[in-house]
């Protein structure tokens, strides 16, 4: 369900547009403000969580956003849907990092990657809902019943969290020290997947964000067809994730993975400049094999964590705070381009942009590490020499 909310306002945004009488930068704005949101807690989620537990802190924030993305239904201007797209991002936030943790937690050592895997495989599936389904919905019953149907089933979904998931190690003395910090933050290999990160984001942000509008309104499509289309990235990404987290299981090989994803990403980007339904097709579907690197990411960020197990979120925050920042200037630029030189060229520098982030891995050699185990935490520990 927070995947949901995560989605659906790209698939909204058509009608919603029509009742503030916005252009393309208001949704580059509201999805800025959202991102905003998303940054600015991803680390004090993972210290929460090591705090409190990850599923306390998992759950309030499910709860927070979709009680968000419930009040959105009820905005009167554009300035309000902006804040409380804002707070949507914060409940993300807030259950990202820890919700990573949990599902790492219950699989072995070697089947970690497809564990979380699936856990992004079921963030993609939201996508699908959040993309197509409420493409339908908005288009049949309005904007505002499809921002309240999500906030009400991601009440629902944060409750069942809290009630139905048991509960994980916390503890309430944790501090963060400031040596354990100065390891996440100074650590080059994490810098590094932070910063390739930070390129897939640039690009999955835009194709996300933008596609919906755009095949409505330069293809003249109708928004629930439109909506249908955008949810096949997600539905690629559902196979690719865990795919390529099993793959990363059996080979250890980040760099590898990562560029080779990277270069799909930025391909599948470029493809809908070309300006047809074919190319825009095969488009979604490229872009949603590139969407494997996040898993990829996150597990290569884990397996660099040289500090206690308590600092798991963290790490994974921290690493996420770099990508998520994607979002602060690449739906305004990329919305401002479109809108003085048109689509064609907005396409095509958001292709250029991801591939010259994504490049970025190669100046750093792949992490060579001893592993060990910490069987209380499951926690993949990284002894580097």
């Amino acid at each position: 369900m927070y995947a949901i909310n995560w989605y659906n306002i790209a698939a909204l945004y058509v009608f919603i547009q029509k009742d503030f009488r916005l252009n393309l930068l208001g949704l580059g704005i509201a999805t800025s403000s959202f991102y905003a949101g998303v940054g600015l807690f991803q680390v004090p989620g993972g210290v929460l969580a090591a705090k409190y537990g990850a599923r306390k802190i998992a759950a309030a924030g499910m709860l927070a956003s979709s009680t968000a993305a419930l009040l959105m239904s009820f905005t009167t201007d554009f300035y309000q849907l902006v804040i409380l797209r804002f707070v949507v991002g914060i409940g993300t936030a807030l259950f990202f990092g820890p919700g990573v943790t949990l599902v790492a937690r219950t699989f072995r050592q070697e089947s970690e990657g497809f564990g979380i895997g699936l856990f992004q495989s079921a963030f993609y599936v939201g996508g699908i809902f959040g993309l197509a389904g409420w493409a339908v919905i908005g288009q049949i019953l309005g904007w505002r019943t499809g921002f309240s149907t999500s906030g009400v089933l991601g009440i629902l979904g944060g409750l069942l969290l809290l009630l139905c998931v048991p509960a994980d190690s916390a503890k309430e003395t944790f501090t963060i020290r400031a040596k354990e910090l100065r390891k996440v933050l100074s650590d080059k290999w994490l810098a590094f997947i932070s910063l390739e990160l930070f390129g897939f984001g640039t690009g999955t942000i835009i194709i996300s964000t933008f596609l919906v509008t755009y095949l409505v309104e330069r293809l003249h499509l109708i928004p629930a067809v439109a909506g249908i289309i955008g949810g096949l990235a997600p539905l690629c990404a559902i196979f690719a994730n865990p795919a390529f987290g099993a793959l990363y299981d059996k080979t250890g090989k980040a760099r590898a993975l990562m560029f080779t994803l990277g270069a799909i990403l930025a391909s599948g980007i470029a493809l809908v400049g070309l300006g047809t339904i074919t190319a825009t097709i095969g488009s979604v579907v490229l872009t949603g094999i590139g969407t494997g690197a996040f898993t990829v990411g996150y597990l290569a960020a884990r397996a660099g964590n040289t500090g206690s197990k308590e600092y798991e979120s963290l790490v994974v925050s921290w690493v996420n705070t770099i990508q998520m920042a994607a979002g602060l200037w690449a739906p305004v630029v990329f919305s401002a381009i479109a809108i003085s030189y048109g689509y064609t060229s907005s396409w095509l520098v958001a292709a250029a942009a991801t591939f010259l982030l994504i490049c970025i891995i190669l100046a750093t050699k792949e992490r060579r590490r001893r592993l060990q185990r910490d069987p209380e935490s499951r926690v993949v520990v990284a002894d580097i020499p």
